[in-house]
């Protein structure tokens, strides 16, 4: 086998370096053939070679996965904190307030409830939000918005207004109105009751019943003469009509109605006066005796002289009723004072006078009489003042104010529309039982 030839010894790739570290102790670089024993030796001077190790560069990964641990702690940490058990809101629209605050917190949530005026009745809820079947947290707040209902305002008074007026008035207030009629001694048209009434507070738009007169109901006038003007004037009162007594000289005696109008069996209206003729007891004369001689005359001015007043007998007025005894005294030249008092009596009838009967008193004196208001009186009215107006207008303005009057002269002569009214019994301004009889007395 032949042997392979020897390599050039001067190719570098086969030299061989060795670096000894000088901490080792060698202070001299030996550079050896590698083709065989060392031949040659070089020395120099020392030479001290450090390997340059480049830095080391940060890790960053540890720093990332550091990074990324607290990002998913902070997302669990967030969602822990924040993710709730949710609930659906309920529906509770038109619901009244307290089933509904109910059922809102049933289902885990607060109602705040607010009001607000709608024509929707008081306590029903209008809206609410969130709406009905939102997903929410629980407790959260849901808002009812309840109804107070429509606003309230007073109603006005209406009553003795014309139908047309009180429709009027009550639709500029803000309300409707239903009207029926009924009869009654009012004129036909004029309201005579409401409902609701006056002042009370009712809903905007709300409805006000109206009551109107259609005048008096029809009835056919009784025939009263010859009758005593205490049955007269209750039989006129038991079929609506009202009397006005007025005394006449007549042959009949006292108190008894001798004239009528309008006459028995005419049509008539409830609430019509029907005007009574009632006689007068015949007028006392004094006989003087011969030989007396007559009272002197007094002296009242210059040529002028007043005979001095008459005697007459007190009449016994006890027991009946105010008209037939304020006709007995006029009769006797003699006026009544009336005075309303407390009596089981009926209403109306004469309890006591102020001087007994049969004494004597002068002609044009006044005696009290007391007369009673009954076991259930009337409301009080107030009397009006009529002194000095005619009797026409004094008999129609106490009418109005629904009281029965008596017409009376003391000196006989007969009663005329414009005779002047002197004086009346009750006084004007004071507060009798409504529907009581008032006298007025015309001047002789």
């Amino acid at each position: 086998m032949a042997e392979p030839p020897p390599s050039d010894p001067r190719e570098p790739a086969d030299d061989e370096t060795v670096i000894v570290p000088p901490d080792r102790g060698v202070e001299e670089t030996v550079i050896s053939d590698g083709w065989g024993p060392e031949s040659e030796v070089f020395t120099a001077e020392e030479t001290v070679v450090e390997e340059t190790v480049p830095p080391r560069k940060p890790l960053l990964w540890p720093w990332l996965l550091a990074l990324l641990v607290a990002v998913l702690a902070g997302i669990g940490a967030y969602l822990y904190f924040t993710q709730q058990d949710e609930t659906t809101v309920p529906a509770v629209t038109g619901m009244r307030q307290e089933p509904a605050e109910a059922a809102v917190r049933d289902a885990g949530l607060e109602p705040e409830s607010t009001q607000q005026q709608s024509s929707k009745p008081a306590g029903i809820v209008l809206g609410q939000s969130p709406d009905a079947g939102e997903d929410v947290d629980e407790g959260s707040s849901v808002r009812l918005v309840v109804s107070t209902g429509p606003p309230r305002e007073t109603v006005p008074d209406v009553v003795g207004q014309t139908r047309t007026e009180a429709v009027d008035a009550l639709a500029a207030a803000g309300f409707e109105n239903e009207v029926a009629e009924a009869f009654s001694d009012k004129k036909a048209g004029i309201v005579v009751s409401q409902d609701p009434k006056a002042g009370a507070q009712l809903d905007e738009g709300g409805t006000v019943a109206l009551t109107v007169s259609k005048g008096g109901r029809p009835v056919i006038v009784p025939d009263v003469v010859g009758t005593p003007s205490s049955e007269a004037t209750a039989k006129l009162q038991a079929v609506g009509l009202k009397a006005n007594v007025v005394g006449v000289p007549s042959s009949e005696a006292a108190g008894t109605v001798v004239a009528q109008s309008p006459a028995a069996g005419k049509d008539a209206h409830a609430g019509d006066t029907v005007r009574l003729n009632v006689a007068k007891a015949p007028g006392t004369t004094t006989t003087q005796p011969a030989a007396t001689a007559p009272p002197p005359a007094t002296t009242t001015g210059p040529g002028t002289t007043t005979a001095p007043p008459e005697p007459t007998t007190v009449p016994d007025a006890a027991g009946k009723e105010l008209a037939d005894a304020a006709t007995a005294f006029a009769a006797a030249g003699l006026k009544v004072g009336v005075a309303y008092v407390p009596s089981d009596e009926p209403q109306g009838r004469v309890i006591a006078q102020a001087k007994a009967a049969g004494s004597e008193a002068e002609r044009g004196d006044t005696v009290q009489v007391n007369v009673s208001i009954g076991a259930e009186p009337a409301a009080d009215a107030s009397v009006p003042s009529v002194a000095g107006r005619r009797l026409d207008e004094a008999r129609q303005a106490l009418e109005q104010a629904g009281f029965e009057v008596l017409a009376l002269d003391l000196s006989g002569d007969e009663l005329r529309n414009s005779s002047a009214i002197g004086s009346q019994t009750p006084a004007g301004g004071a507060s009798i039982p409504g529907g009581s009889l008032v006298i007025l007395y015309v001047r002789g």
